[in-house]
């Protein structure tokens, strides 16, 4: 019997690809949607295709690629893309249309046709790639919102291979999605998968109320854990997934980092930048609980790391500018000599250091105006080993579907109600933020990024990530090298 193997599919490789003087360099690159992957694909034997960062790849930057993935675990297979599919189909359709709308910022969208024809045409490239890669007991496991029409276009070439699909992003309502000028086809498009999964229930039903209003003659059976869909004589199951992280992993790098020099009280938070994480709100927040609790002044610093964007849009710039200034305006009427409120790092941290301020920080705050999950509060948790830290989480981030009983939730456009929360953190009892942090490191032990992608993989292929096999170290890159 022909050797099964699992193809991953995401919009971009986990690696970053520079060019000097005519010289290549890749390195392995950060964020949300390829920290989870990692962990999940760790050392094992799966293709992962993605677009390589270039609009050319020769045999020799193929070699690079590989090489670099290989020592991170991984078995990468690049894609290129002209400069114009990139430009449309990423910064067009994918973070100009479905990014800020289904984050629920319907006033970001620019529906351009030409965006729309990029969409379709990066999407057949890529079911051309992976109708020349699979063998027929391949199975395919697809990531996020870049990929709605693939499997569409993969059965249309013949390929018959079973189709995962994970959303990565919140699913929105009826009211948002119907806005998209090509919504019928996005979601025909989504059900030739044979698996659809989500992080939360909401997204979920947002998803089923779309297709009960849209698409005419199909059946809709809701039922737990997996929801069946009826149409066109196929079953397509429908479950909910939510992604988590390494555990052992960040609870054992805690174990080993350096403590830091702290003077007061620290709240952190780490985020990219982007006008869904909440930003100014936390600015703005955080500026009105100085205001009504200067008992506290000299006593706290707000540690705000903001990695940047690589989505090249100017809602990003403008964004920028405007967090810049609260951060000076606050630093400025409320700072000291020896006093800085708010700590801005431009830039992503360093791991260790991280880790770091993940286990000593009193407060980490996720103040997210709408996220598919936000892993940063499940990151803390797991480095959080002396139990003696408070997540602050945003109601509107799907980890809160999860963590609400012993996270201290808020709403980030009420900026009174959140400053008396942060006001409560900071002077919580021992007793209790050891209990809340107790039971949210037990809860995201057992629900792990094992858990999440043997739940996905079981129900998608009745497969665990364990029956593939392991990246040895002697694993042939010639034969991928060979592969179209």
């Amino acid at each position: 019997m022909e050797k099964e193997r699992l193809f991953v599919v995401s919009a971009i490789l986990p690696v970053h690809v520079e060019k000097r003087d005519k010289q290549y360099t890749v390195k392995v690159s950060p964020g949300g949607l390829v920290t989870a992957l990692k962990q999940a694909l760790y050392k094992r034997q799966a293709i992962w295709l993605g677009w390589g960062g270039t609009h050319h790849i020769n045999k020799e930057l193929k070699q690079l690629i590989l090489e670099t993935g290989k020592k991170e675990g991984f078995a990468l297979y690049p894609v290129s893309l002209t400069e114009e599919e990139r430009k449309n189909f990423f910064d067009g359709f994918s973070n100009g249309i479905i990014w800020p709308l289904f984050h629920t910022f319907p006033a970001y969208t620019r529906f351009e046709p030409e965006y729309w024809q990029a969409y379709k045409k990066v999407n057949k490239k890529f079911a051309n790639y992976i109708k020349k890669l699979v063998s027929k007991n391949d199975l395919i496991w697809v990531h996020d919102y870049h990929f709605f029409l693939l499997p569409e276009y993969l059965k249309n070439s013949g390929v018959k291979n079973k189709t995962g699909f994970f959303l990565h992003i919140p699913f929105p309502n009826p009211e948002l999605f119907f806005k998209i000028p090509w919504r019928i086809e996005l979601l025909e498009g989504l059900l030739h998968y044979d698996l659809i999964g989500f992080h939360t229930y909401i997204d979920r039903k947002n998803f089923l109320d779309c297709l009960d209003e849209l698409i005419d003659g199909i059946q809709i059976k809701v039922k737990e854990p997996i929801t069946q869909i009826k149409y066109k004589g196929r079953t397509i199951k429908v479950g909910v997934f939510p992604i988590s992280i390494d555990f052992e992993k960040y609870k054992n790098l805690a174990k080993q980092v350096k403590p830091l020099d702290k003077k007061r009280k620290l709240i952190l938070g780490i985020d990219r930048l982007d006008y869904t994480k909440g930003l100014i709100h936390k600015l703005k927040a955080f500026k009105l609980f100085l205001e009504k609790y200067p008992e506290l002044h000299c006593k706290v610093q707000l540690v705000q790391a903001v990695a940047p964007n690589i989505k090249k849009l100017p809602e990003y710039d403008q964004l920028k500018i405007e967090f810049e200034h609260l951060v000076s305006e606050i630093n400025g009427k409320f700072g000291t000599d020896r006093w800085t409120p708010v700590r801005y790092i431009a830039g992503r941290l360093d791991f260790e250091k991280l880790i770091a301020y993940y286990r000593y920080s009193d407060i980490c705050w996720v103040n997210s105006l709408k996220d598919g999950m936000n892993l940063v509060g499940k990151e803390y948790a797991a480095a959080n080993i002396d139990e003696r830290g408070v997540l602050l989480l945003s109601e509107f981030a799907g980890a809160a579907t999860e963590l609400y009983k012993d996270a201290l939730l808020i709403n980030p456009y009420d900026l009174e109600g959140t400053a008396y929360t942060l006001y409560k953190a900071l002077t919580m009892k021992d007793s209790q933020k050891s209990k809340r942090m107790k039971n949210l490191r037990k809860h995201i032990k057992k629900y792990d990024i094992n858990w999440w992608s043997n739940a996905f993989l079981e129900a998608a292929f009745d497969r665990k990530i364990e029956d593939f096999p392991v990246l040895e170290e002697d694993f042939p890159l010639h034969e991928i090298l060979q592969l179209p």
